[in-house]
């Protein structure tokens, strides 16, 4: 009879045969990926995909929203119960007060989720839009904060000097018009640049009440704000700020014939209106930090602008959105090739270095102006429910266009923004 019983040798062989299988065939399945739906423009989604392609533990439902359809948007989705993001993006931060409502309650809180080193290496006052009622509820993706645009070679044949002080800047105006007419150095109707010039004052237009949930100190009469208005009429008067906006077709003209020989706007001014719509020159653009009132020791500097990222306060996936937020608004990966100018310092100069590079402006400085001119940035430039450039739109530019003055127009304004904010669920205070 033959024998039949395996040797030693084969029994081996497929005892580590039979093992190799049960290995291959029961191994660990790869780690389950976290999946969050993420909302921006579409300017968000080579950020958004970056991120899918860098995080193989993650996986991304990118939906393009367009900016002024966001907050609707939600809270439809919130309404229905599905649909929600897990993170989104805010076209101009202080929109995060309309996401912060009984009706829209989407934002989560961030003190205790973001990493607090992180948080404290942005510019002062860079996340303020994101403050609502006390309480941190977005994170910036770019700062907007103005500064000083000027005509460097023009500025220099005249023998005139940057303004250092709001009182200079109405004295180059009034020097401009008596020696240089024609010239000018900004607008009186455009509601953006009017309210950075009456904040830069000091002015309390809307400031939250510190303690106060949902209280505004609303007064237009106070000489903070009366002092920047009767600057604004003379420089008006003399032709020096004319009846037309930035984006406005006779202000593009005179622009584009080289009449605008000094301009406080943002950051973004430069590259995206200056150099392609003005068409002004290279060679020719300078920028230095915002002009102070002489009695204040720094500029107050304020917003054109400047967006951010929130997280949904009932997401499913906490950790993995907050990680997400964090590399959105500081990673240097995709802040180094941000559209504009980054909040979070320690990869703003990484980003300016192409400005540095530029040849297309007069110097090597304007990085270095914006950069000084973030450390300014005006803490009352916080989240509201409703868009104060609309109400001055509405009262001032009109007003201002037709003859009347800023002076004048004041309590009408005052009125018209504590009317709306009333409405827009606000206490309003005079005092």
């Amino acid at each position: 009879m033959s024998d039949t019983t395996p040797t030693s040798s084969s029994t081996g062989l497929a005892v580590i045969a039979l093992a190799l299988a049960f290995a291959a065939g029961s191994a660990a399945p790869a780690a389950a990926q976290t999946k969050l739906t993420v909302w921006g423009d579409t300017l968000r989604v080579k950020s958004y995909q970056a991120y899918d392609a860098l995080k193989e533990d993650v996986e991304l439902d990118i939906v393009t929203v367009a900016p002024e359809e966001t907050v609707t948007k939600l809270q439809l989705a919130l309404r229905a119960g599905s649909g929600v993001p897990d993170l989104v993006f805010i076209s101009d931060a202080p929109n995060s007060a309309m996401l912060s409502t009984r009706r829209t309650d989407y934002l989560m809180k961030l003190e205790g989720q973001v990493d607090a080193a992180l948080l404290a290496d942005f510019y002062p006052n860079a996340n303020a839009p994101c403050i609502v009622n006390g309480e941190l509820v977005c994170l910036r993706s770019d700062l907007a904060h103005n500064l000083t645009w000027y005509d460097k070679p023009k500025m220099r044949e005249f023998g005139y000097d940057v303004p250092q002080t709001w009182e200079d800047f109405e004295a180059l105006g009034a020097a401009i018009a008596e020696n240089h007419p024609g010239y000018f150095l900004g607008s009186s109707t455009d509601p953006y640049g009017l309210y950075g010039m009456i904040m830069a004052s000091g002015c309390d237009m809307a400031t939250p009440v510190d303690g106060e949930d949902d209280t505004l100190l609303v007064n237009l009469g106070s000489e903070r704000c009366l002092r920047a208005a009767g600057m604004i009429d003379r420089m008006t008067a003399n032709g020096t700020l004319i009846k037309s906006g930035p984006f406005d077709p006779e202000f593009v003209k005179q622009a584009k014939e080289g009449k605008l020989l000094l301009y406080v706007g943002p950051t973004w001014f430069g590259e995206f209106i200056l150099k392609p719509t003005y068409k002004i020159p290279a060679g020719s653009i300078a920028a230095a930090p915002p002009p102070k009132w002489a009695d204040e020791q720094a500029p107050v500097t304020w917003s054109f602008g400047g967006g951010g990222f929130g997280v949904y306060r009932d997401t499913e996936n906490p950790q993995a959105a907050i990680a997400m937020l964090e590399w959105l608004t500081t990673s240097e990966a995709n802040q180094k090739d941000a559209v504009t100018f980054p909040p979070y310092a320690p990869v703003t100069k990484l980003w300016g270095q192409k400005l540095i590079d530029d040849a297309y402006y007069a110097d090597g400085q304007v990085f270095a102006a914006m950069e000084a001119a973030a450390d300014y940035a005006d803490p009352k430039y916080g989240a509201r429910r409703f868009d104060m450039p609309s109400v001055i739109g509405k009262i001032v530019s009109p007003a201002v266009a037709s003859g009347r003055t800023l002076v004048e127009t004041l309590p009408a304004l005052e009125q018209e923004i504590a009317n709306t904010a009333q409405v827009a669920g606000y206490r309003i205070v005079r005092e």
